[in-house]
């Protein structure tokens, strides 16, 4: 388990709207079972919240533990379903990933990566994100 810090700007379009939003947060980078790992807890009005980026071969997951938990997988060569939980049940919402990039050296360790993509709910588009992610030692 190596400290890094951690820069995430996001940009979200949605229904006409623009929000970003950046965070700087200390985190660890692990290596488990020849998988990579950064993990870090994102600070935001007072509420902590754990965020756990997996680097595999061609896709990148993210997971967000919150009030709400998000469990997005990143995948540019399929869309992909993520299972969301509201108030009233599970529902499914599918996650196209537009363009992906990322370098990450695991032994520095450092890295970025950035991500274009949308999310959609029976047919509709909820919105279209962007992630810009930066780590090092």
């Amino acid at each position: 388990m190596i400290p890094v810090h951690v820069k995430l700007s996001t940009t979200i379009n949605q229904g006409g709207q623009q929000e970003s939003f950046t965070f700087n947060e200390e985190g660890t980078f692990v290596e488990m079972n020849g998988k990579y790992y950064l993990r870090y807890i994102e600070h935001q009005d007072g509420q902590e919240t754990p965020v756990q980026v997996k680097f595999e071969d061609e896709l990148i997951r993210l997971r967000r533990r919150g009030n709400v938990e998000t469990n997005l997988f990143l995948d540019p060569h399929q869309e992909t379903i993520m299972r969301y939980r509201t108030e009233y049940g599970m529902i499914n919402i599918d996650v196209l990933t537009e363009s992906l990039e990322k370098d990450v050296d695991i032994d520095a360790p450092a890295g970025h990566a950035s991500v274009k993509y949308q999310l959609k709910q029976a047919g509709q588009l909820i919105g279209s994100y962007q992630l810009e992610l930066q780590f090092t030692a």
